[in-house]
């Protein structure tokens, strides 16, 4: 009887270790937004390569000024400091330029910070800068002003070490 329980045992707690899906994520990773130095993209495009891509060296929103994500919506709520600073139209050096989000400086997905109001369109990911609804939000969308028949581009907004990281952290609204 005693062999039968230890066996049993066993065999669920074998059973529970193979099911469970290892997380590689570390557990103090931090997401991150830089602004870009250099890229370059595909013909014609705003479609940036990421192999091109060289970051700044400092952080443009750290992880502690990330409050949540709102991953039905691609939100991101960000501090008063940075929704202050970002959303300042005198602070030209944010608006039309292009960002990487990262997981300890490793890039997740790169897009373009892109004011609502510009007449030329953008075939890749955008963050209005300027759409500021009172909550210090912003919204990652696909294209702008929005994603053009016919054209991909590829959803990352959902990276699932960008879900691990922010979940571990009680960043993440499911």
């Amino acid at each position: 009887m005693k062999n039968s329980i230890i066996t049993l045992l066993t065999l669920f707690i074998s059973i529970y270790f193979i099911s469970c899906e290892k997380d590689n994520t570390p557990s103090n990773a931090e997401v991150e937004f830089y602004l870009l130095s250099s890229f370059n993209t595909k013909n014609g495009t705003c479609k940036i390569i990421d192999s091109s891509v060289i970051m700044s060296d400092t952080a443009l929103i750290k992880y502690d000024e990330i409050i949540s994500y709102n991953k039905r919506n691609y939100s991101f709520k960000v501090s008063d400091k940075v929704a202050d600073w970002i959303n300042d139209f005198e602070n030209s050096r944010i608006h039309g330029r292009a960002f990487a989000l990262t997981i300890d400086k490793e890039i997740i997905y790169t897009g373009y910070f892109w004011v609502g109001f510009s007449s030329a369109g953008c075939d890749w990911i955008v963050i209005d800068p300027l759409n500021y609804s009172g909550k210090n939000e912003l919204d990652v969308r696909l294209g702008y002003p929005g994603l053009i028949a016919g054209d991909t581009i590829p959803d990352k907004r959902n990276d699932k070490r960008l879900l691990d990281v922010l979940r571990m952290d009680n960043k993440l609204i499911e």
